[in-house]
Formats: C-alpha cells, sequence, structure tokens
C-alpha cells in the first residue's frame, strides 16, 4: 500500500513539473521571441519602442514594447513569475523523491565516490548554492561581457566535470540540470523581478524609472532561454542510460548542453544569418549518437566464445535478484522495479536487450553497483546475451 502510494506521488509530481514546466518555457520562449521580432511602429509612438501584429486562432493581435513613465502604469499589470516557482518547487520535490531518499540510491556510485545518503545530498545542495553564487557574481560585480561568457563557459565546464566525478552516471545528469534549473529560478526572484519591481515603485512614486535595472534583468531572462534545452535534454537522459553511462558522461553532457543552447538561439532569432547555429548543433548531435554507438558496439562484443546460462546464473542470483524478484528482499525496494523479475532463465530473456544496455554498457545496474556486480562479470553477462541476441536474428 506505502508503495504504491509513493509511485502515486511521484506520478503526480512529475505531471505537475511537466504542466509548470511548459508554462514556464512557454512564455519565456515567447517573450524573448516578440523582443527579437518588435519593430519600430510606422508612425512614431510616444513610449513605443516597438510593436509587432500577429494572427492567432481567429483574431489578429497588435502588441507593444512600452517603457514605463510616471502617470502611464495600467490598472492591471500581468507578472510572470509563478511558472518558474512551481516548475522549481515540483522539480526539488520529485529530486527528494527519486535521488534523496532511500539512500540516495540513484545519486550514489560507490566505484565513482563512497558518499553516504547525507554526504550526497550534502554535495549536491552545497554545489548548486556554490554554482549559483559563482554566476551571480560573475555577472552581477564584473562589469565586463566578453569576460562574463568565457568565465560562464568555465564554470560550465568545471560543473560538467565535478558531477560526474561526484555522484552516480544518472546523478551526474540530473545534478548538473538541478543547478542550472535553480539558476534559472534565482534569476527570476534574485535579479528579474527587482529589476522590474524598482522601476514600477519609480514610476509610482512619480520618477522616470533608471532603466538600466531593465536592462540587466533582460540578461538574466535571455540566460535563462539558453538553460532550457540542455536541462529538458539532462531531465530526459534519465529514462536513457546510453546517454548517462559513467565513461564519457561529462563528454555527453558538454555535448548537450552546448548543442541545446545554440538550437536555442536558431529558434528564436529574426535574422536568418544567425541561425548557422543549427549546422554544429547538428554536428554535435551527430557526434553524441557517433560515439555511444561506437561505445555500445564495442562494450557489447562477446568476452568469450561461448557463455552457457550455468555461467551467468549465478550472477544474476548474488547481483540482481535483491531488487528484480516478485517478493524483493533489498533494504529500499519493496516493489519489483517496473515489474522485471530476473529469477529464472525464462524471465531473463524476455528482457535481453535492456540487461545489455542497463548492467554492461551503462552499468547503471544494480543501483550504485550496491551489490558490487564487478566488471568480470558484465562481460560474463554481455558475453552470454550478445549470444542469445545473435542466436534469436
Amino acid at each position: 500500500m506505502s508503495e504504491s502510494l509513493h509511485l502515486w506521488f511521484e506520478y503526480i509530481l512529475r505531471f505537475s513539473h511537466l504542466v509548470a514546466g511548459i508554462a514556464w518555457i512557454g512564455s519565456s520562449f515567447y517573450f524573448i521571441w516578440l523582443d527579437s521580432a518588435f519593430v519600430p511602429p510606422e508612425t512614431a509612438k510616444r513610449n513605443v519602442d516597438g510593436e509587432l501584429f500577429m494572427v492567432h486562432g481567429g483574431f489578429y493581435y497588435q502588441v507593444e514594447k512600452r517603457k514605463i513613465f510616471p502617470g502611464e502604469l495600467p490598472k492591471v499589470l500581468h507578472w510572470f513569475k509563478w511558472e518558474a516557482t512551481l516548475t522549481w518547487i515540483t522539480g526539488f520535490a520529485l529530486l527528494i523523491a527519486v535521488y534523496y531518499i532511500n539512500g540516495a540510491t540513484l545519486l550514489i556510485d560507490q566505484q565513482v565516490m563512497k558518499l553516504t545518503q547525507l554526504q550526497a545530498v550534502g554535495l549536491s545542495l552545497g554545489l548548486a548554492t556554490a554554482g549559483w553564487f559563482i554566476y551571480d557574481f560573475i555577472w552581477h560585480k564584473i562589469p565586463n561581457k566578453i569576460f562574463n561568457v568565457i568565465a560562464s563557459l568555465v564554470l560550465l565546464v568545471l560543473i560538467i566535470f565535478i558531477n560526474p566525478r561526484t555522484f552516480s552516471g544518472r546523478g551526474a545528469f540530473i545534478q548538473t540540470g538541478f543547478m542550472m534549473g535553480s539558476m534559472m529560478l534565482l534569476n527570476v526572484w534574485v535579479r528579474i523581478l527587482p529589476g522590474q519591481k524598482k522601476m514600477v515603485e519609480d514610476a509610482q512614486a512619480g520618477k522616470v524609472p533608471d532603466y538600466s535595472f531593465s536592462a540587466k534583468a533582460k540578461i538574466r531572462s535571455v540566460h535563462n532561454t539558453y538553460f532550457i534545452f540542455p536541462v529538458l535534454f539532462i531531465m530526459l537522459s534519465n529514462h536513457y542510460s546510453v546517454a548517462y553511462r559513467p565513461a564519457q558522461n561529462a563528454l555527453h553532457l558538454l555535448l548537450l548542453s552546448v548543442s541545446g543552447a545554440m538550437v536555442r538561439h536558431a529558434m528564436v532569432t529574426n535574422k536568418p544569418i544567425e541561425r548557422w547555429t543549427l549546422a554544429p548543433a547538428a554536428i554535435g548531435i551527430a557526434a553524441l549518437v557517433f560515439v555511444t554507438a561506437e561505445s555500445f558496439s564495442k562494450s557489447g562484443s562477446p568476452a568469450a566464445n561461448e557463455v552457457s546460462f550455468e555461467q551467468v546464473q549465478p550472477v544474476f542470483q548474488a547481483r540482481c535478484i535483491s531488487c528484480h524478484a516478485v517478493k524483493p528482499t533489498d533494504d529500499v525496494i519493496r516493489e519489483t522495479p517496473k515489474g522485471v523479475a530476473l529469477e529464472n532463465e525464462s524471465q531473463i530473456r524476455q528482457h535481453l536487450p535492456k540487461i545489455l544496455e542497463m548492467a554492461v554498457v551503462a552499468k547503471s545496474m544494480p543501483l550504485g553497483n550496491k551489490t558490487n556486480m564487478t566488471d568480470e562479470e558484465r562481460q560474463l553477462i554481455g558475453a552470454w546475451v550478445q549470444k542469445q541476441l545473435t542466436v534469436s536474428q
């Protein structure tokens, strides 16, 4: 009963996170696209920097980009902030439910770094906090855009270098997404909203607002859109172990992040010449596919010409069925993960491709290598599974 409630709780959290994220991402892209699409009014209008005409849903819309001046504030002013907040809250709750509790099994890989649950959670929160303060210091305290861009790229590389050397492959991906998502939320609440609020307060007090605040807020808003695709790639990656397998997950993270940012740029620019970024983005994704496919082929190669089920069965018994059984005996896993039981040959043969992917190629199973499966045992399983798949073709 308690396991079912936990699964429903996680399911509802994922749904809520998805809906909130769609609202946040949609509004972010819409306003960044608006900024690139505005044109000066054909007839000059007071306080209007740009206008745009659109058709949608059978109606004709005119949108104006205006400055705020004393005595010209509308009675109702809509703010966009809760989409970001709800996305982060549901995402953080999901992080706790999936990665922090139950021994932080998905976050820890003892072969990467020997951590307790408390240490893993502490490092996760500490790295996210440190990442924000460094990033914010770069852009808030240093008035040199070229330096800021270079320093931010260096920070990204450091994050991508540190996380896979601290957490499991899957955990490193989700930690990177957590750090980026937290930077996005704090950009909204610490830098964007206060700047907007200050301009509104000045106008209400009869002052002409200082528009340097709006320029700084817009920079952070633009940053947030560059984070979007890398974060989305990372959120989906936990379903595809070939992306986060330990051997090259730092390279995968870097390719996904840079390629995603380039795709974002091409999507919102109104200058066709700037869509050249799609080419290196496509090359980056193609390189990622090539690297993982090559590694899959090598990892899946038989370790010996002949391996029998009798040789691999003890490995499944010792390393897998504490979780993958009709009645798991693991101290954390209480329900058969995804209904996959591996207690006999018939059950094992139903999941050969997934076993090859998760236990041999990605090495993401057993979770955190809790049962201490050795590389030799993985090679043995890989040889047997590869042989069965070859025979069945």
